[in-house]
């Protein structure tokens, strides 16, 4: 039966996150200008042995986050940190993530 404190944590976040799922999880493993998504995503990552997919991303207020378009690159959960570090190699920058 759950109690008051575990209905509380529950509502709230304090629950302990789920481990990763390889085969259904997706995670962001950057968020890109425009014009390296396409150059990361199927060659890049997919060279490397981690198949990706990125999508564009349009805002509509360009001066909130970024000033130019953007794109949002995915992998699955267990390969995010690899990706990140890829995509760091190539751009020579952390890759962002889009603040929600």
């Amino acid at each position: 039966m759950p109690t008051f404190r575990s209905a509380w944590n529950w509502v709230f976040g304090k629950h302990l996150p789920k481990p990763p799922n390889p085969g259904q999880d997706r995670a962001e493993a950057g968020w890109v200008p425009g014009v390296a998504g396409p150059r990361c995503s199927p060659t890049l990552l997919k060279a490397e042995g981690r198949p990706a997919v990125w999508t564009e991303d349009f805002n509509l207020n360009m001066g909130v986050y970024n000033r130019e378009a953007m794109a949002r690159i995915f992998v699955t959960e267990d390969r995010k940190a690899e990706a990140e570090a890829i995509i760091k190699d190539f751009t020579g920058t952390s890759p962002r993530h889009r603040k929600l």
